[in-house]
């Protein structure tokens, strides 16, 4: 799996800003690295204690998915008209 997201990410490069990934695996830190360096943002979502260092400070921001509101996440999806 870790592959297939690292293809799709450089394959669609050119269609997004900012990449946010829900991993804690350092074998990640070389893609968000690469993204960084070609003006990507890249955004980390992983727990604290199932994340590498690098890759928590690698990114453009961390963020604890333990910590987030629980109303973030008990709320409807919305979807858009088709």
């Amino acid at each position: 799996m870790d592959v297939e997201i690292a293809i799709d990410a450089l394959h669609h490069i050119k269609k997004y800003n900012i990449a946010v990934l829900f991993s804690g695996d350092s074998d990640f830190l070389a893609l968000v690295s690469y993204l960084r360096a070609r003006g990507k943002k890249v955004y980390i979502f992983s727990s604290q204690n199932n994340i590498s260092e690098e890759l928590r400070t690698g990114g453009d921001g961390y963020f604890d998915v333990l910590k987030i509101e629980d109303d973030i996440w008990g709320r409807e999806l919305k979807h858009r008209p088709k």
